[in-house]
């Protein structure tokens, strides 16, 4: 089975929502952050963005066989999850939103600052990848070899984003914060239903037509 690579892309971008998030904050909160702990953070970000998918994979590769059959709903189900998980955090998230944005202004008059740490980063890290553990059970139909090479993508993809993120936190972190995660939500969302339709009706050429569109725009 080849790589789909308008999927991949969507899913290493929604991915990433997370850690471009946290990104932006981290960038707002600490904008004399030095250029090396910004490529050291935004690597982080994407390692662990590759590695749990890996982890993900072979935990379900031992039982690929078993779950031949069900690996469409299995993908539906887990992308759905995390859409309905994006699409909730989103909605409490709004609340707090203001916060976020008094924690800017309050930077901008702040003469001293505190450093982001490593051990921070490392758990900022960790709890941003640990939904990608659910990425690898939606890949299990995909070859070794290709699955990795779509995690990989997803972890270069993270760092890309997350790095921007970091530069550029005061100026998009605004932007971030309001929508990344209900962007995320709706392409997990369609890509799920992509997923499902295609392994139930395998040779419905529209479905898979229509959903690449709608992949290709979000």
């Amino acid at each position: 089975m080849g790589i789909d690579w308008i999927n991949t892309l969507s899913v290493s971008v929604s991915m990433a929502a997370d850690c471009m998030t946290l990104g932006a904050v981290d960038g707002i909160e600490h904008p004399s952050l030095k250029k090396r702990k910004i490529f050291f953070t935004a690597f982080l970000f994407g390692l662990m963005q590759a590695l749990m998918p890996v982890l993900g994979y072979f935990i379900g590769y031992r039982f690929k066989d078993a779950l031949n059959a069900y690996i469409p709903w299995i993908a539906f189900a887990l992308l759905s999850f995390l859409g309905l998980k994006n699409l909730i955090e989103w909605i409490r998230d709004r609340k707090e939103r203001k916060e976020i944005r008094k924690k800017e202004e309050e930077v901008r008059i702040r003469k001293e600052e505190k450093d982001l740490k490593i051990p921070e980063i490392f758990v900022q890290s960790v709890a941003t990848s640990i939904d990608a553990l659910c990425i690898g059970f939606v890949y299990l139909n995909y070859g070794i070899i290709e699955a990795m090479t779509v995690f990989g993508i997803i972890g270069g993809v993270t760092f890309v984003l997350s790095l921007i993120a970091l530069f550029l936190g005061k100026k998009i972190g605004s932007f971030l914060v309001d929508w990344a995660g209900l962007i995320a939500a709706v392409v997990f969302f369609g890509i799920g239903l992509k997923i499902l339709l295609e392994g139930i009706l395998p040779s419905s050429d529209g479905v898979s037509s229509l959903f690449s569109v709608l992949s290709t725009a979000f």
